[in-house]
């Protein structure tokens, strides 16, 4: 068993040392449940940015301030932990995400594939083995694209899939997420044929910003899990 904590956080966007302080507090209401993996939206603690001032002035290399204060966390508690940031490489940016194991070590680097400039754009699929079996990671539209799709391996035990996903005019909007996201996301999870856990960041302070939520589906698209949209409720699940 494979006990599972998704966290649509609640951020202001750029105010990432703000945002990772909240997440710190988080932990003392999350860490008695007792999580063996945390997952984490996209630009978790920034937000989605892509303009070039904003890259200049997020983005981080691997041993950059955010995933070091996150390896620290993951070593103290004896969490793994997934998360999208941010990514300096020499060459240029990516929309990444890693994860943690419970030592803190980055056990898997996963690049966004289906990017626009000024981002670069991954390859493949993040694919790991680990103590619950192999895991994956695609990011938000990745889930959506057929060459991402084609990279990942089917004997995974479970897909993780960061996200910032908003709505453009208003956003959270519950009517339109029933009526047009909610089983597009649920449909692009069965035709990948794999279970998983997808968690989208809920903004704060923007009218258009990312609308929170997340929910756990297996690979036939049943939900086997879900907290509300709009919402930056913590979903705990225990996986098989």
């Amino acid at each position: 068993m494979m006990r599972l904590a998704l966290i649509p956080l609640a951020i202001v966007p750029r105010e990432k040392e703000q945002n990772i302080y909240k997440f710190e507090c988080l932990l003392e209401y999350l860490l008695p449940k007792r999580p063996d993996l945390m997952l984490l939206p996209e630009c978790a603690f920034t937000g989605y940015l892509y303009e070039e001032s904003d890259l200049h002035e997020f983005a981080e290399p691997l041993d950059g301030f955010t995933i070091t204060r996150m390896a620290h966390l993951a070593r103290r508690h004896g969490v793994a932990l997934a998360f999208g940031f941010l990514e300096r490489a020499s060459e240029g940016v990516y929309d990444s995400a890693v994860l943690l194991d419970r030592q803190g070590n980055l056990s898997m680097l996963y690049r966004k594939i289906s990017e626009q400039a000024p981002f670069l754009c991954g390859t493949h699929a993040g694919i790991i083995e680990t103590e619950w079996g192999k895991l994956g990671m695609l990011m938000c539209g990745d889930l959506f694209h057929e060459e991402a799709l084609a990279t990942l391996s089917r004997d995974m035990r479970l897909l993780l899939v960061p996200m910032s996903r908003g709505f453009d005019g208003r956003s959270p909007d519950a009517e339109r997420w029933e009526r047009e996201e909610r089983s597009a996301y649920v449909e692009a999870v069965r035709q990948a044929g794999v279970p998983a856990a997808l968690v989208n960041s809920l903004e704060q302070d923007t009218p258009e910003g990312a609308f929170g939520g997340a929910m756990l589906v297996d690979a036939e698209g049943k939900v086997l899990a879900e907290s509300p949209h709009g919402s930056d409720m913590p979903l705990f699940v225990e996986f098989q």
